[in-house]
């Protein structure tokens, strides 16, 4: 520099040109070099260990997707579901499902009712009859006032379609002849549609096109009915879809989805071992080559070698897959479900092993892996926790339990001497319209001798013409010369066949061969007594907090349980019940009418009011009740905690401890904990006990490692980024300086050349005078 600078002053000095510029610059980065080499030497160490460190932390948020199933029971509780025949039994299960095989025979689709007008018109604008239509569907009658704003085909296809009345309307074009068809908007046996009000239609009449009828299936040969075709709650987890009839049953197997178990916990491994992998180059001594060093696949290879931050890390990711986990028995190590870590620090899987614990025992394999709890208890059901959960176990103890709300009417009044006996349930409505040979029974009416009846046998084209026919056999073999007092007729809405007399009781007994009327030869049928609604009824309902509606059970005579049905298939069908997901359950317990919500806790309530013409069945005044949650403490060591606080506000018996929950000043151990109490006795109800499986346990290290403020890796990434905040701070601390120096040098050296050039102005006039004076 010194040499540099005298030639500089040199070349100045002999008239060559003087660069102020170049002087003050390389002045002024000389001055700052030495504290600008050693800041980029700490920037550099300090940026590649952030930048490995940010490495690590997106591999290890990578490897954490795959913690998500093996940390959830769900993936546990995988369902793998086989039909013979999708086409004719589709099957889906959830995690509720149990395991098993089941022979299930489709034998009807479910159908909705449709009746199509007799009389024709020439177009869709016809005029029809005025007066009030009368529609009633499932029980509930609803009225049209037809007049002349409205007296077309079209106006009523419009007014039906336009608003609730549970059918459809479609005019028809039948050849240039105009008839209007009326279809029920939900399909089951209890969808039959009534019309009745207009002259049009009482006259001509109406011919039905499709029986509304409820789907039936087989399952290991019990016969089972719906008014749809998905079967969602015949057996629990299961929703079964009939899909077409066949008369070949389907074999239906639901199994744990072994392999998608084996393939989830062996691509953890496979996933961990990448992980240790990239632990094992981050932290490695040995030179690159120079094709290595030209891949991106090495850019972070050594960068955290002698890192004891990296040995931290790796070791507490290790551990949290090492020892046993206390709150579970055998099995309750890696190893025992196969899992072992090599000399290398790889894990290696036995997948025999494996594949033997998840087909034998998978709930265990599942506790191994995520976080889930059990209870002592039978009707204790653990659902699962949250990341607050703490592993234990807790006591239990009920002071109250969940109750749905109830209301009860009073004393039913039936009339006098009139009972109605019922056939079982057709399931087979094609062979219900042929009366096999030999069908017979032997009938008592009010107690007196049983009196043999041989029916006709034959074919029949419709249920009503077997039914006339039984009628006529049935009087016949009694003696009656008058009137009938026995009538037989198909109840379509229950699908079997009936017999009514007003003449006192009913015994039907010694039956062969009637089967296909539903009709069991191992059985005997009695008659019940009927309830009579005379007149028009009306009563307002409201569940669950619903929107209170008014509706109505049609007239007519009814059995208690024929009553019940269809108070329950009213109540469930209303709209205004329907938009809140609300059911009740209608019982006859005791001979009595119960009506209970299908919810359980505070959420439940039923509200029956304003009842007209009810009285024959016991409704009269207005019923209201509200249900109870469930009540009680859960005991840590710690302390007790109130569940009633914490119980779930559609189902009172379930229990979703809150996140934020405390006992004292303290975070409870059972945060997050939710389970259910589905039933029992109050007092001490045993305990639940919460484990953390291994997987849940790597996601809460991964968590707090590299999420949590105190985490290890988190409180490094800070300090290296606030290291890099003071390095750019003392860079522009010395990017001043130099700014300043180079001032300072470009001013000195200024004034230097001015001297020079003042010296070479001196020199110069000096020279001129000298030479002028030799001239002269």
């Amino acid at each position: 520099m010194a040499n540099e600078i005298g030639t500089t002053l040199l070349n100045t000095l002999t008239n060559s040109k003087f660069d102020i510029g170049n002087m003050a610059k390389v002045l002024a980065d000389s001055s700052v070099a030495g504290p600008i080499a050693a800041l980029d030497a700490k920037e550099l160490k300090t940026n590649t260990e952030l930048n490995a460190l940010t490495y690590l932390e997106s591999n290890m948020q990578a490897f954490q997707s795959y913690l998500l199933d093996l940390s959830s029971p769900k993936i546990f509780q995988s369902r793998n579901v086989t039909s013979t025949d999708q086409t004719v039994v589709s099957v889906q299960a959830d995690g509720a499902a149990a395991t098993g095989s089941y022979g299930i025979e489709s034998k009807q689709l479910a159908q909705s009712h449709t009746l199509v007008a007799n009389k024709t018109y020439s177009s869709a604008s016809d005029a029809i009859s005025t007066g009030t239509l009368s529609i009633g569907v499932g029980g509930q009658t609803k009225s049209i006032v037809i007049d002349a704003s409205n007296n077309t085909l079209e106006g009523l296809q419009t007014i039906v379609n336009n608003g609730d009345y549970g059918v459809n309307a479609a005019i028809v074009n039948n050849g240039g002849q105009y008839q209007i068809m009326f279809s029920s908007k939900s399909t089951g046996a209890a969808s039959e549609i009534t019309l009745s009000g207009l002259s049009d239609f009482d006259v001509a009449g109406l011919t039905t096109t499709t029986d509304a009828q409820d789907a039936v299936m087989a399952i290991n040969g019990l016969n089972v009915s719906n008014s749809t075709n998905d079967f969602n709650d015949v057996i629990k987890g299961l929703n079964i879809q009939l899909k077409s009839v066949s008369a070949v049953t389907q074999n239906v197997g639901v199994a744990s989805d072994t392999q998608k178990i084996v393939d989830t916990v062996s691509s953890f491994v496979d996933v961990y071992n990448q992980l240790d992998t990239i632990f094992d180059d981050v932290g490695s001594y040995k030179p690159l080559t120079k094709e290595q060093q030209a891949s991106p696949d090495f850019d972070f290879f050594g960068d955290l070698a002698g890192s004891s931050l990296l040995r931290g890390l790796k070791d507490q990711v290790r551990s949290a897959l090492g020892g046993a986990i206390s709150q579970l028995s055998d099995p309750n190590t890696l190893a025992s479900a196969g899992i072992e870590f090599d000399k290398g620090g790889q894990l290696t899987v036995d997948v025999a092993k494996l594949e033997n614990l998840a087909t034998n025992n998978v709930d265990a394999l599942g506790l191994l892996f995520a976080k889930g709890g059990t209870s002592n208890d039978p009707l204790v059901n653990v659902i699962g926790g949250s990341a607050e959960t703490q592993a234990g176990n807790y006591t239990i103890d009920v002071t109250q339990l969940a109750e749905r709300a109830t209301v009860a009417g009073g004393a039913v009044t039936y009339a006098p001497g009139e009972y109605r006996a019922s056939g079982d349930r057709v399931f087979d409505p094609l062979a219900s319209l042929t009366v096999a040979a030999g069908a017979s029974l032997q009938v008592s009416i009010n107690g007196a001798a049983s009196v043999a009846v041989s029916l006709t046998a034959g074919s029949y084209a419709t249920k009503d013409a077997v039914a006339a026919q039984m009628q006529v056999d049935i009087n016949t073999a009694l003696g009656l010369a008058g009137p009938s007092t026995v009538t037989m007729s198909y109840d379509a809405s229950q699908s079997r066949y009936e017999m009514t007399t007003a003449d006192g009781t009913i015994d039907l007994t010694s039956i062969a061969n009637m089967s296909n009327q539903g009709f069991s030869a191992t059985s005997s049928y009695a008659g019940e007594q009927l309830i009579d609604l005379p007149t028009a009824t009306s009563f307002d309902v409201s569940i669950d907090a619903s929107t209170t509606a008014s509706t109505s059970i049609a007239i007519g005579k009814y059995t208690l349980q024929e009553f019940s049905d269809t108070l329950q298939n009213n109540i469930n069908s209303l709209s205004e019940v329907v938009a809140t997901g609300a059911k009740v359950n209608v019982s006859t317990a005791g001979g009595v009418l119960g009506i209970t919500s299908d919810r359980f806790g505070a959420a439940s309530d039923v509200t029956l009011s304003n009842f007209v013409g009810l009285g024959n069945s016991g409704l009269t005044a207005n019923l209201t009740d509200v249900g109870l949650n469930l009540d009680g403490t859960i005991t840590t060591a710690a302390g007790s905690l109130s569940i009633g606080a914490y119980v779930d506000s559609q189902d009172g018996r379930k229990v979703n401890v809150s996140d934020f929950a405390i006992i004292g000043t303290d975070p409870a151990a059972v945060r997050g904990l939710q389970f259910e109490v589905l039933g029992g006795a109050v007092g001490a109800r045993g305990s639940i006990t919460f484990s953390q499986g291994f997987a849940s346990r790597l996601d809460e290290t991964i968590k707090n490692l590299f999420e949590d403020k105190n985490g290890l890796v988190t409180q490094r990434i800070e300090s290296l980024n606030s290291k890099t905040g003071d390095y750019e701070d003392k860079r522009g601390t010395l990017d001043a300086r130099y700014e300043k120096l180079l001032l300072k040098y470009q001013i000195q050296f200024s004034s230097l050349q001015s001297l020079i050039s003042s010296t070479t102005g001196t020199r110069d006039f000096l020279t001129a005078n000298f030479s002028n004076n030799r001239t002269n």
